[in-house]
């Protein structure tokens, strides 16, 4: 009996000492959780810091404003400038000035900063002609000079050498419409005119009507053409050719006119 009583304790000391390291390791686990959470917590609190240090610093720019020497190009360059109020800016793009917006109450490097709108319709020199001839005209290779201006904001357009000169760089958009009269003919022939727009010396468009056994008869023709111009680009309507007796209606039934759809700011800038 006094060994199976001996025998029990040993085994209850036993269970007793494995109860007491299993207790030691829940500890420890725990122990290890906590600090584990403590870490995390320090972690994020250095995180905040880090982002309250960053915005900081953006605002202390702010309060400071600064020149930078050009036109700004974004939100960032208008925090250099001293702006710290959200809304819509206009700043230079590549080849115009764009439209973003600028929410100054983020940190430069969050996304929403800045967020783009489009391009800003901005022209240093309003550009657009209407004009007509007043008068027969047959002559060929030489600018048409239409003599009656409707129109001619920015003076481009001159009447007296009948050439369209560039104010600047940029794209430019020009139509012609009108009429060529042909005479009556006595036998079956063919009679044509031949117009288009000039580029300096290089034609961009062609009209071509052209008629035959014909009646002292009207045939209308025109010619649409978007171009790009460097400042100084000369633009012309010239005749290249026409059968004999043909030639150009004038009044109000040939019209010339064209007119500036986007200027490249960059190049009036110097940027």
């Amino acid at each position: 009996m006094r060994g199976i009583l001996e025998e029990k304790s040993s085994r209850m000391d036993a269970m007793e000492l494995q109860i007491a390291q299993l207790t030691a390791k829940v500890i420890q686990l725990e122990s290890v959780e906590n600090q584990n959470k403590i870490l995390m917590e320090e972690i994020a609190r250095l995180n905040e810091m880090r982002k309250s240090k960053d915005f900081n610093r953006a605002n202390e720019i702010m309060d400071q404003p600064k020149a930078i020497g050009q036109m700004p190009t974004s939100c960032a360059d208008l925090i250099k400038m001293g702006h710290n109020l959200n809304g819509l800016y206009s700043v230079m793009g590549i080849k115009s000035v764009e439209s973003v917006y600028c929410d100054f109450t983020i940190n430069p490097s969050d996304p929403g900063f800045e967020t783009w709108i489009g391009h800003v319709d901005v022209k240093s020199s309003p550009t657009y002609f209407f004009v007509r001839r007043g008068e027969y005209f047959n002559g060929t290779r030489t600018p048409i000079l239409f003599d009656i201006e409707t129109l001619n904001e920015g003076a481009a357009y001159d009447k007296t050498t009948g050439i369209f000169t560039a104010p600047v760089t940029g794209t430019y958009f020009f139509t012609l419409s009108g009429s060529a009269a042909f005479p009556m003919t006595y036998y079956q022939s063919r009679h044509f005119f031949h117009i288009g727009l000039f580029k300096n010396e290089e034609v961009m468009a062609y009209a071509f009507p052209d008629e035959a056994d014909v009646y002292y008869q009207y045939e209308a023709f025109s010619l649409q053409s978007t171009v790009e111009l460097m400042k100084g680009d000369n633009i012309s309507i010239q005749i290249v050719s026409m059968s004999v007796g043909v030639s150009l209606v004038t009044g109000l039934y040939t019209q010339f006119n064209g007119f500036l759809l986007q200027e490249d700011v960059s190049q009036s800038l110097n940027w």
